[in-house]
């Protein structure tokens, strides 16, 4: 029996192998078709107006000779969200959203201006063979980033922009920049302030920033992308409370930085109160005056300067000539500075600011100019918010010496307008009529830097570029660095064509009180009131 089975498995096992040495060289092979992909560019990815149609005509170029168009199918695809999530809101899932199914790709974009990753997939009916390519695409608009600029032009207001091409590094000038887009928005009355900020639930597009217009009648927000205006727009509509229907507000302050997302925003009213607006509070300004000592309470005569950190603020009591400051930014109420932190008291405020520096370990400086009130000397006040002034690390109390000069002329301290001071050297500039002045802290001496002659200066400022510094202060945008940096100065011409007779120049400045270097000039403006920049 034995025997039996094992002839009958070394049969089987014959029968095998020869059935497998007969299957040799039965088996047909084929080359696979494969794809590449030719006037696609991946390098540097393609730009195009929001509004605008998109266009991209690629080769395929197939690995088999006979293929055709209709061998394949195609998909282009943005991928968009943002994977991340805001407060109280669920996370935006990254996602591909399909715009064609044709070859070549034709469509009119609508996305918010931004950079896209765009999706080209190819497959080969014939294997299932998906091909797939990708590149950025950078959806702008003509009003994408750049310097935008109040101009009073006969006691009216005018935005120009000087909009700014990262690809070609260059400005191009728009005038009347919100007619040039079809913006509604009202402009009436004297102009005041323009303001670009990023801050936290601008609800107007999906995007934590915000553009500002300030004038004397009205105070609104534009949509940050094409500029486009409907009534909810107006201030009153970030407010809470009982606002009447004439409330504007004469200055915006704030102090967003990558490491506070949810800055308080202090806006200084026509009713000359200060509000706050606490973005981890409410996102809304309460009508509930800060400058008041209980919540609620009569307001005292403030100051119109704020200095803030982008969470507690400092504001002068000018009735009764002294430092107050919040708490929090919830709290609608001010107390007064600690009597020991030494701030000094019974003076008159003429001008007050923050020298903000984002990048991490930059101390936060405020500086103040200060005015005797029974003489027309000048202080000059620098302190750490909420440091003793008794560190004289940090600590500046000194009288302005305006003999103390090289140049020929008497300084007349007590008539300086514009004043700011340099975010990389600490030097307050200053000017007196046309003349430009440099005020040396460690020196206490004056330089005079720039005589404009004729001309009359309207504005002069070291600009707070937002993005100064990127995500967690980890990285430099170098250009916002370098334009933050230079003093921005405004000057008109009293003989020449009103809303043509402006200039805006930006010099860098130079250390051991160098000569100004001019940097750039752009000319064609009116009366320049106030600057801002719209950054990415």
């Amino acid at each position: 029996m034995r025997n039996i089975i094992f002839c009958i498995a070394a049969s089987l096992m014959m029968l095998g192998l020869a059935s497998c040495s007969k299957d040799i060289g039965n088996y047909s092979y084929h080359d696979v078709n494969v794809v590449s992909f030719q006037g696609f560019d991946t390098i540097n990815g393609y730009s195009t107006y929001f509004g605008d149609t998109l266009k991209i005509t690629p080769t395929l170029v197939s690995s088999k000779d006979d293929n055709k168009e209709d061998d394949y199918t195609y998909e282009w695809s943005f991928r968009i969200g943002t994977g991340q999530s805001g407060a109280g809101q669920a996370p935006d899932p990254l996602r591909d959203s399909v715009i064609s199914t044709s070859k070549n790709l034709d469509v009119k974009i609508g996305l918010v201006p931004g950079t896209y990753s765009l999706q080209y997939r190819v497959t080969d009916k014939a294997t299932g063979l998906v091909y797939p390519i990708r590149t950025n695409v950078l959806v702008t608009t003509e009003v994408y980033e750049g310097y935008l600029i109040m101009n009073d032009v006969n006691g009216a207001a005018r935005l120009d922009m000087l909009s700014y091409n990262s690809t070609l590094n260059k400005f191009t000038q728009y005038t009347d920049v919100l007619q040039h887009m079809g913006s509604t928005v009202p402009m009436s009355g004297k102009p005041y302030q323009i303001l670009c900020m990023n801050y936290t639930r601008s609800n107007i597009v999906a995007q934590n920033y915000g553009i500002f217009l300030l004038t004397s009648e009205n105070t609104n927000r534009v949509n940050q992308e094409t500029f486009a205006w409907n009534p909810t727009y107006n201030i009153r509509y970030l407010m809470l409370g009982d606002v009447p229907e004439n409330f504007t507000a004469q200055s915006i302050n704030g102090q967003y930085n990558n490491t506070n997302s949810s800055p308080t925003i202090y806006m200084y009213g026509n009713d000359n109160n200060w509000y706050s607006m606490a973005t981890n509070a409410g996102y809304v300004f309460k009508y509930t005056p800060v400058n008041v000592y209980t919540t609620g309470g009569t307001p005292f005569k403030v100051s119109p300067y704020v200095a803030t950190d982008g969470n507690a603020a400092i504001f002068y009591d000018a009735e009764n000539r002294k430092f107050v400051t919040t708490t929090n930014p919830a709290v609608t109420s001010v107390i007064d500075v600690n009597p020991l932190l030494h701030y000094p008291t019974g003076y008159d405020l003429k001008w007050m600011n923050m020298n903000y520096y984002p990048e991490g370990g930059q101390v936060k400086k405020v500086y103040s100019i200060l005015k005797d009130p029974t003489s027309s000397k000048l202080y000059l006040l620098r302190f750490k918010m909420g440091a003793a002034l008794t560190d004289t690390a940090l600590y500046y109390f000194q009288p302005f010496m305006p003999d103390m000069y090289n140049s020929s002329d008497k300084v007349d301290i007590a008539n300086a307008t514009n004043f700011t001071v340099s975010p990389d050297y600490e030097y307050l500039f200053y000017n007196v009529g046309s003349k430009v002045y440099e005020y040396d802290l460690g020196l206490s001496k004056n330089f005079l830097m720039k005589d404009y002659g004729n001309a009359q200066i309207s504005y002069m400022s070291f600009l707070h570029i937002y993005d100064r510094y990127g995500l967690a202060q980890m990285t430099k945008n170098q250009n916002y660095f370098d334009w933050s940096s230079e003093l921005t100065i405004a000057t008109y011409n009293p003989g020449g064509a009103a809303g043509s007779n402006g200039t805006l120049e930006q010099y860098k400045i130079q250390p051991v009180n160098g000569a100004l270097q001019l940097a750039a000039q752009w000319t064609g403006f009116g009366k320049i009131v106030s600057v801002g920049y719209r950054s990415r």
